[in-house]
């Protein structure tokens, strides 16, 4: 017992000298100084010893090493370390002392440490948007952390560091920590994205980067009242509401959004409504939201296309100045272009009285055209171009006078009035075939008049007024009865029968018959039909005797069996036995005998005897057709048989003949033979046919149209006759020619019918003359010298001879006159006979000088060409086509190199063809989409104004918009410190758009982000101050603690085991060429309360426990002595 006593008295001892022996002299060495291990981790730490020692070792509550003797190198080693306030230690027992101990030991520091399970971000006791300049809270919380210590909670927004925090707690095991920040968002900071971050620095022992866990971005909406950076004046087309204000034209800014309104003369206006041409005039903007309301002021000038109002007609006097009869009503004002079939005229011009027509005008403005169609007529005395001479048909008026046959122009259309035997004439009033002669026409308006003279010939058709009835004598000379009243004078045609006669004949007495007189001329034919009466004295051609029935008068001798022809008619008396007989008593049977029958007229009386016997009726045997020579005796070809004999009586056309005779070559025809006897009559009808040689009767002149034959020389023109009927064949020049054959313009000429047939030949000369109807042959084009006589360029080749016609766009013009430079066109020419009309059409160049008519200044887009001068802005003429050409500064430009920005200036164009040159000059602004050349880069003193660092190069001047993250600012402006940031700036013209992207840095003295500025800490603490500034340029940084310097260069300012003497007032200065700042921390040190070192209590516990070992060794000794033992070297015997 009391060895052990011992013992621990002795290891007690040792204790008390390790605890209070001093370390900085022991040989150990650890690697690494210093452990950091994530919790649950393994940690691995050599203890390393270079002198000679009797043992050493690790001592811990997990992974402790026993003490060895052999090794100067040791490990403390833990595969899962769980324990927060582990302290192991290396411990060396050496073979001399150290001060007044022969053992050493090492602690190591060991730090266990747990990222947070989570951080998140809130806001406090808020819900929704904030208001802009209102102050809120936001709360990091950070979950189950150790140690806090080495925590830093960052705050952030976007991208920019605001604040952090860092704290003093001394707790090893994981805690739960919440960090606010204050802030006061403006319009800036909507859609802003705030975090925290919670970061352990566990120092370069610990993992490296030092692990950090974020929280999830909070995005804050922010509200703020609107603002209207800038409105601009603006032209909207009409129809435009103004909700179609342009977004580049205005910026308007504001949470929620603002809405927008207007008012306009004092008034509200609806912005969807259309805005009219006239509603220009000043506009206000308002934008008004829950926070407040702005306005803004802006002309707007509502813009329209051009709207023309003309009249369907104007009237100008000739050779006075024509100025546009209309404008047009347009927003920009137009540009006008004049057009008459679709060439390009000048505005005001002097027109002639031939520039009546139809005219176009066209309005442009940016927004459109307007076209209006209108007639421009010239107000010109008469002209009367030609008048030719006229024969109208009777029942024409004056009125009726042809527009081919005179030209009469005048504007206002010229009154036509006539005169005849220097008398007026009423021109409705209808011609009459009297009123042929010498007439005046007379075109008269308010300017002046003109007359002319021609012969008018009235024409009218034939009219025949004949007699129902002529008497004419045989054998006297017959001459038409009547004739035609008729202009052209008729031409006559006699027709008995249907067969045509001479006029004037011989007539025999059986001449007598119905005739048709006809009467033809171009207006028409008159037909008038009379029977001739042939007055003779009375032929009884023959009287046969009679076989009557008894109780028959003498009145009823048979017409059929005498003939008895005379005019006027004659008397018929009897005689019998030297005795007038009564013709009306009837005969008996004794009345047979030879009997006198006495015809008596005017002129003469004859007799004929007759036996009057009974007989039977007759029977007739003949053929159906006979053929006898003319001029040779005829007789009866076929004999009756009949008793009492029977009478022959033969009858052509109803009429006897005497059945011997001599027949003439028109005797021909269908004859009747009668047969006849008291008891019946027998007839038979035949043929005879007169075989005669071939009369030509007459022949006459005749003009066939072209491709017409001989075969249709027409049938009123010539008389043929002849049995058998003749064959008829032609002549010309001597040779025979082919009927069927159709004549050509080429065979006119005197021609020969000739008609053949077997007994004879007969010919007839009459002249035939072709016609054919015009043809023209003309070229497709023609050139004329201006003011040269022009002369119709083609002939027409037409019989009869062709009149001809002239026309341009529809009007007739003379052939023959003096064209101006702009008659040039298309022309029509007609040829025309009564056999047809030939027109051609053609092109007649005039052609003369170039002719500038005008030439507007140009603005053309760098790199057209001066080829490219457009039509609508110069007008030039010229025949031959003007070649063009340009001078620029004096010297010759050629048209088709582009032009560059370089080029304006004033241009010469000059038309030059082979009669002249002339020139114009205009000039021309060349234009150029924007270029803008900007650095990348440029510095802004803060709060000092802002203009734009580049321009844009271009025409016309551009347009500026500069931009900010996708929004519009304001060109000039006063930045803030926070304004520096990558800007876009955007030049627009009609031409196009140039963008350029820049940073602007903003240069500004330096300014302090929010963080902790005050800190209560505890006696022995850590403490980092954090001085979050910035500045343009990067500011020098420094600390300064009781007016001493006390770090220069850091952002940091660390603390350690802070003492009373730490508390007070830190600064943090920053400092830049624009300025310096300072920021003040507040450090506070609370004193602990106090704790006996652990050494002192372990002093105290030893010399506790070597009281009561000394108590108990006294006890013992004396217990002992009491009974005589004594062991006073109980020491030494325990060490033995």
């Amino acid at each position: 017992m009391a060895c052990f006593t011992m013992l621990l008295l002795q290891l007690l001892i040792s204790l008390l000298l390790i605890s209070l022996s001093h370390g900085d002299e022991c040989p150990l060495q650890l690697d690494p100084q210093r452990a950091v291990v994530r919790y649950g981790g393994s940690v691995e730490v050599t203890c390393n010893n270079s002198v000679a020692h009797k043992g050493m070792g690790w001592e811990a509550s997990e992974g402790g090493v026993p003490m060895t003797k052999k090794l100067n190198l040791i490990t403390w080693r833990v595969i899962n370390l769980t324990e927060w306030d582990i302290n192991p230690y290396c411990y060396i027992n050496l073979k001399y002392k150290i001060g007044d101990s022969s053992q050493c030991l090492v602690k190591l520091p060991v730090t266990v440490y747990k990222t947070p399970d989570s951080v998140s971000i809130s806001t406090v006791n808020h819900r929704g948007p904030m208001k802009e300049g209102q102050q809120y809270e936001l709360q990091c919380d950070v979950h189950d952390v150790a140690p806090v210590q080495y925590l830093t909670v960052k705050w952030y927004k976007n991208q920019t560091l605001l604040n952090q925090t860092t704290f003093s707690d001394t707790i090893e095991t994981p805690e739960n920590k919440t960090v606010t920040l204050l802030i006061r968002p403006d319009r800036d900071d909507d859609g802003a994205q705030y975090w925290c971050e919670a970061e352990l620095d566990l120092g370069a022992e610990g993992p490296q980067p030092p692990p950090k866990n974020s929280s999830k971005p909070l995005s804050i909406t922010v509200y703020y009242a609107p603002i209207i950076q800038f409105c601009r004046d603006w032209s909207p087309l009409t129809g435009t509401s103004l909700d179609s204000y342009p977004l580049n034209l205005y910026s308007v800014e504001g949470n929620p959004h603002p809405n927008i309104s207007w008012r306009h003369k004092s008034s509200p206006v609806r912005s969807s409504m259309p805005l009219t041409r006239y509603d220009s005039g000043l506009y206000e903007i308002i934008a008004r939201n829950d926070l407040n309301n702005v306005s803004c002021f802006m002309n707007i000038t509502v813009e329209y296309p051009p709207e023309l109002n003309c009249n369907k007609s104007y009237e100008v006097k000739e050779k006075t100045p024509f100025k546009l009869p209309c404008k047009a009503d347009g927003l920009p004002k137009p540009e006008y272009f004049l057009y008459k079939n679709g060439k390009i005229i000048q505005h005001d011009f002097y027109p002639n009285w031939n520039d009546s027509g139809l005219y176009q005008l066209t309005a442009h403005n940016k927004h459109g055209t307007s076209n209006s169609t209108f007639t421009i007529k010239i107000l010109h005395a008469p002209i009367i171009q030609f008048c030719r001479d006229w024969s109208p048909l009777t029942g024409t008026s004056l009125d009726s006078y042809p527009l081919n046959l005179y030209s009469v122009e005048g504007n206002p259309h010229p009154d036509i009035s006539w005169r005849h035997k220097s008398s007026p004439v009423n021109s409705s009033m209808f011609l009459t075939r009297y009123d042929s002669g010498l007439y005046e026409i007379i075109a008269r308006n308010d300017l002046n008049n003109v007359s002319c003279f021609m012969n008018i010939t009235v024409e009218y058709p034939p009219e025949l007024n004949c007699n129902k009835s002529y008497e004419v004598k045989e054998k006297t000379l017959f001459k038409l009865p009547c004739l035609a009243d008729g202009l052209p004078k008729p031409e006559y045609f006699l027709y008995k029968n249907g067969k045509i006669i001479q006029h004037d004949f011989y007539p025999n007495w059986n001449d007598s018959g119905l005739y048709q007189l006809t009467a033809h001329n171009q207006h028409g034919t008159s037909n008038s039909t009379f029977t001739i009466k042939i007055l003779h004295a009375p032929i009884i051609q023959f009287c046969r005797d009679w076989s009557p029935l008894t109780g028959t008068s003498l009145d009823s001798y048979p017409l059929n069996v005498y003939s008895v022809e005379g005019n006027p008619h004659p008397d018929i008396s009897w005689r019998h036995k030297s005795s007038p007989v009564r013709s009306s008593m009837p005969l008996t049977r004794y009345d047979s005998g030879l009997y006198e029958i006495i015809a008596r007229n005017d002129l003469n009386n004859v007799s004929c005897f007759m036996n009057i016997t009974v007989e039977y009726p007759p029977e007739l045997n003949c053929n159906k057709s006979y053929e006898v020579k003319e001029k040779t005796p005829f007789k009866l070809p076929c004999i009756v048989d009949g008793l009492p004999k029977p009478e022959y009586f033969l009858y052509k056309n109803g009429k006897i003949i005497q059945h011997d005779f001599y027949p003439n070559w028109n005797d021909s025809g269908l004859y009747q033979l009668t047969a006849h006897n008291q008891h019946g009559t027998s007839n038979s009808t035949f043929t005879i046919k007169i075989l005669h040689a071939p009369i030509i009767q007459f022949c006459r002149d005749w003009s066939p149209l072209t491709g017409t034959s001989l075969d249709s020389y027409p049938l009123n023109l010539y008389s043929v006759e002849g049995n058998p009927h003749p064959d008829i064949s032609w002549r010309h020049k001597s040779s025979p020619v082919n009927s069927s054959m159709p004549l050509t313009r080429y065979d006119s000429g005197l021609y020969e019918i000739i008609a053949r047939n077997d007994l004879n030949n007969v010919s007839c000369f009459m002249n035939i003359t072709v016609e054919y109807p015009p043809e023209l042959n003309c070229n497709k084009s023609y050139e004329v010298r201006n003011k040269t006589l022009f002369k119709l360029p083609c002939i027409v080749d037409g019989l009869p001879k062709p009149e001809y016609f002239l026309y341009k766009n529809g009007k007739i013009i003379q052939h023959d006159f003096y064209p101006n430079w702009n008659d040039s066109g298309l022309y029509q020419l007609t040829a025309h006979n009564k056999h047809g009309t030939s027109n051609s059409t053609f092109t007649i160049k005039i052609l003369h000088a170039p002719i500038i008519q005008f030439c507007r200044d140009w603005s053309p887009l760098t790199g057209t060409s001066l080829d490219s001068y457009p039509l609508n802005v110069y007008s030039v003429e010229g025949n031959p086509r003007p070649n063009i050409s340009w001078r620029h500064k004096s010297s010759p430009v050629r048209s088709s190199m582009p032009l560059t920005r370089y080029d304006s200036g004033l241009y010469e164009i000059i038309a030059r063809n082979d009669l002249n040159n002339v020139s114009c000059f205009m000039n021309i602004t060349v234009e150029y989409p924007p270029e803008l050349n900007c650095n990348k880069s440029y510095e802004v003193r803060n709060k000092t104004l802002f203009k734009l660092p580049c321009l844009a190069d271009g025409l016309p001047k551009p347009e500026y918009f500069l931009y900010k993250n996708g929004k519009i600012i304001q060109h000039d402006f006063y930045p803030n410190w926070n304004d520096s940031g990558l800007y876009q700036l955007t030049a627009h013209n009609q031409h196009g758009t140039s963008n350029s992207t820049f940073t602007i840095k903003i240069l500004h003295a330096p300014v302090f982000y929010d963080s902790q500025e005050k800190f209560v800490m505890e006696e022995g603490s850590n403490i980092t101050l954090e001085c979050n500034t910035t500045g343009n340029p990067e500011p020098e940084v420094w600390w300064s603690f009781k007016n001493r310097n006390i770090s220069t260069g850091g952002r940091h300012f660390n603390i350690e085991r802070a003492t009373s003497t730490s508390a007070g007032v830190y600064t943090c200065s920053a400092t830049n060429k624009f300025g310096r700042n300072d920021k003040t921390f507040i450090v506070e040190i609370k004193a602990l309360d106090y704790v006996f070192p652990n050494y002192i209590l372990i002093v105290v516990v030893v010399f506790a426990l070597l009281a009561v070992i000394i108590i108990l060794v006294v006890v013992i000794w004396r217990r002992r002595k009491s009974s005589g033992h004594y062991e006073i070297g109980i020491l030494q015997k325990c060490s033995r």
